[in-house]
């Protein structure tokens, strides 16, 4: 369960407020930094200059302080993956984004797994990037960061502007990206310690001056009964972990604006911040979002091997599909049962994948008794990315046991791919797999490119 901001103590209130007061004239930007010298009251801050907007276009709130505990406390999963996996990794925004609904179209993006490298993160050319991406729709990213974080200051050009947070300055900034400062005058005097440099007890996980620390809040009866299931639980997270598109490891599939878009066209990956769902969604799941790709579709594919278990195709993806183009599997029904087929390659006319078959058999990587050409045009589509990030985000999803592969496009990025289906309803198959998180909306498309 998330935690309440509306039940905070009345200092804190007084940060989310002014911060909403500020956020409330940001209706013409999308790409926002909020600066302080404290984690807390700079998560404070930025959560309120979030909030005043999210009650009327999409908001994405990023946490660069180190899991700041005001900002923390709302989400509501154990997937520990957020900024600093998507800038060191090249994991998208999708794929990290938590949902805060009783706060309106509003997202909130971790800090991730590892110590950020502000060194690395702020000289990015990523920004430049996210800030058009996120203009191109209407939404806006508010992100919270130390206001000494090492190139701060390089990201400033890429943002509508700087909000500080109290006492805080950043050397260097022109000061026409100066948008506002909040600095509650109206804290309690009682409770300006709280409001101030946190402690240990106060803020529970930021440690004073904003070293970073993982925050892993454990409740006492949850703590008893994982001392007592231990050995069930590691058992049943090896299975987890080994299951395709679990729970906190899925992404945000995509979704078109348009399903009349030209051939081609990539949609934006900030679609997927707003999921679809209800009766709407379900009768639309299995139409292709791209028809007019259909024509370039890499549609024909190898048969490598069948597995009976999904555990099966998963070992095989993980350990013998690593010199293959384009490996990923895809339940298929066989005399009743659901099998899981494991392919190969994405080609746009059956000799190429003829071709394909044949040096496989030479090598012995295809079994006899699977050997075959199937024209499987469909896939899910998980993402589009730039060509430098294929390799870290294949990791990404091969190590979570995931069937996802990448196929270059005409304009060098690539689609990231899950799947490879003959008709819309053997992709039916995999849709239970594919939504298992909650709040996922599988989208089906022609896939088009070639292999990476």
């Amino acid at each position: 369960m998330t935690a309440p901001l509306d039940d905070m103590p009345s200092s804190e209130a007084v940060w989310v407020t002014d911060g909403m007061r500020v956020g409330a004239s940001l209706d013409d930007a999308h790409l926002v930094l909020v600066l302080g010298d404290d984690p807390r009251t700079t998560a404070l801050a930025a959560l309120g200059v979030a909030r005043a907007q999210a009650s009327h276009r999409r908001v994405a709130l990023g946490d660069l302080l180190g899991d700041a505990e005001p900002i923390h406390r709302l989400l509501d999963s154990d997937d520990p993956h957020g900024l600093t996996d998507s800038f060191s990794y090249g994991v998208s925004l999708n794929k990290i984004a938590h949902p805060v609904p009783q706060y309106g179209d509003f997202y909130v993006l971790p800090s991730g797994t590892e110590v950020p490298s502000y060194e690395d993160i702020f000289t990015s050319s990523r920004w430049r990037r996210l800030a058009s991406g996120f203009r191109e729709t209407g939404a806006l990213l508010v992100v919270a960061a130390p206001a000494d974080a090492a190139n701060v200051t390089d990201v400033v050009d890429h943002t509508d502007g700087v909000i500080l947070v109290g006492g805080a300055n950043v050397s260097g900034v022109n000061g026409d990206k100066l948008v506002g400062r909040v600095t509650p005058a109206e804290a309690p005097e009682e409770d300006s310690a709280a409001a101030g440099a946190p402690n240990e007890e106060a803020a529970p996980g930021i440690a004073s001056g904003g070293s970073w620390r993982r925050r892993l809040p454990i409740p006492p009866a949850a703590a008893a009964a994982g001392a007592v299931l231990a050995v069930g639980l590691a058992a049943i997270g090896i299975w987890l972990a080994a299951r395709p598109l679990a729970r906190g490891h899925e992404p945000f599939w995509l979704r078109r604006k348009s399903s009349t878009s030209a051939a081609g066209t990539i949609p934006s990956t900030l679609d997927s911040l707003r999921a679809d769902s209800g009766a709407a969604a379900a009768a639309t799941l299995l139409t292709p979002a791209n028809p007019a790709d259909s024509g370039n579709a890499a549609a024909y594919a190898v048969v490598i091997a069948r597995f009976n278990t999904l555990l099966g195709a998963t070992v095989w993806l993980q350990t013998q599909s690593r010199d293959l183009p384009s490996p990923t599997f895809a339940p298929v029904i066989i005399q009743g049962e659901t099998w899981y087929r494991a392919l190969a390659g994405s080609y746009p006319t059956r000799g190429q994948a003829d071709s394909l078959l044949t040096a496989l058999s030479a090598k012995g990587l295809s079994r006899a008794d699977s050997n075959n050409v199937v024209r499987a045009p469909f896939a899910f589509l998980v993402d589009s990315v730039s060509a430098d990030a294929v390799p870290g985000m294949l990791k990404y999803f091969a190590g979570r046991g995931q069937p996802v592969y990448a196929l270059r496009q005409s304009d060098g990025s690539a689609r990231l791919y899950a799947g490879a289906f003959e008709s819309p309803g053997q992709a039916n198959l995999f849709v239970d797999a594919v939504r298992s998180g909650g709040n996922i909306r599988p989208v089906l498309v022609y896939r088009i490119g070639r292999a990476f």
